[in-house]
């Protein structure tokens, strides 16, 4: 009996980590605000928003890549601090993002004229629970409402 209890508790333990979880999906952007302005870096401190799909929730860490709009490299961003990954909802993620305001303003009329703008981002970020930390890929690519990302800045 007591070693039945032991493999029931064991597989309690190991069959979480063999379900197949589904990827975070990107929502939007919020609270975009501008930190320091120069020709050289700009800053602009945001939140992405993620949906965790997953009925686990986890802690994110150590993000940071290269951010693109209009296929336009505009510098990288870096995660302000580690993130509690909420179960089953919408979380925000506080990023600073670095930016070449001149590549930027050279491109502004078809940023500014466009219904949306064609965002991109690569880089990683580590995600860890109970203590594991597994480092991963980011990927993004998609199109956000140009009147959602510009009329959120905040100066």
């Amino acid at each position: 009996m007591k070693q039945l209890l032991v493999l029931l508790f064991a597989a309690g333990l190991l069959l979480p980590s063999c379900m197949k979880y589904r990827d975070i999906k990107f929502v939007g952007v919020s609270n975009v605000q501008v930190g320091k302005i120069g020709m050289n870096e700009t800053t602009l401190d945001m939140n992405l928003i993620f949906n965790n799909p997953n009925h686990v929730g986890a802690t994110l860490n150590n993000a940071r890549g290269q951010a693109w709009i209009q296929d336009i490299y505009v510098g990288d961003f870096l995660l302000n601090q580690d993130v509690k990954i909420p179960a089953a909802s919408d979380f925000p993620v506080p990023v600073r993002l670095k930016l070449n305001l001149k590549d930027l303003i050279r491109n502004s009329l078809a940023l500014i004229t466009r219904d949306s703008i064609n965002l991109r981002v690569e880089g990683s970020a580590g995600l860890s629970k109970g203590g594991i930390i597994k480092n991963f890929p980011l990927h993004y690519a998609g199109k956000q409402p140009s009147s959602q990302l510009l009329g959120q800045i905040k100066f």
